[in-house]
This record gives C-alpha cells, structure tokens and sequence, in this order.
C-alpha cells in the first residue's frame, strides 16, 4: 500500500492516521512546540513537564502517523516536524471549509398576532 495517492494527496486512511496521532493533547503540544523549530528530546520534555519516557511513546505515535522526522546527531536524539504531511492531512479540510460558506439564519417573516377576544 501506498502513502500517498497519485495526486500527492494522503489517501482517507493515512489521513486518519495523522488526526488519530493528533487526538492526544500532549501530542498536540509537541507539534506546536516544534512548529517553532526543530528541538531535541530533553528540551521537549523540559517544556511539557513529562519524562523522556513518555516522550518517547508519544515521539513514536507521531513518527508512525508520519508526523515527525527523528534523527541522531551525536548522542541527541532531534525531532522536527514533516511540514509537507501535516499540509497534506490537513489540505482536504482546509478545501472543504473554503468551499464552505456559513449559513446564514434566515430571518422569518413577523408573525401576525390574533387579537385576543
């Protein structure tokens, strides 16, 4: 199988993979915190007040989902974010909600009251 369609496009299931990986809070932080930049584990895990442990675990998610990039330079282990995958996973609803204008309430007509007898 395939990551990615003939279009450059995810296909539905690896895009849900991605929005699975980002449905954990602490998740979501590490993607924000290397939205600024490329960090190394223990500077990530200083930020998030969490173990390398559990930093680990949740590194792992986000590699599988394709999210992350890991590599070694010297003894660190340093994370950056795959700008291109996220765009792709987030590209179909970004489309969606241009094309999608917000309804607008229709106003009803005043109703005509009956006079109490």
């Amino acid at each position: 199988m395939t990551n990615v369609t003939h279009t450059g496009h995810l296909t539905a299931q690896e895009r849900a993979k991605v929005f699975k990986a980002l449905a954990d809070p602490t998740r979501v932080d590490i993607v924000d915190l290397l939205a600024k930049g490329s960090q190394c584990g223990t500077e990530l895990a200083d930020s998030l007040g969490i173990s390398l442990a559990l930093l680990c675990h949740h590194w792992e998610v986000l590699v599988d989902a394709g999210i992350l990039r890991k590599e070694r330079v010297g003894q660190l282990r340093v994370c950056s974010l795959d700008l291109d995958r996220v765009r792709q996973a987030t590209g179909t609803w970004e489309r969606v909600a241009s094309k999608t204008a917000t309804p607008k309430r229709a106003r009803r007509a005043p109703s005509k009251k009956r006079a109490r007898r």
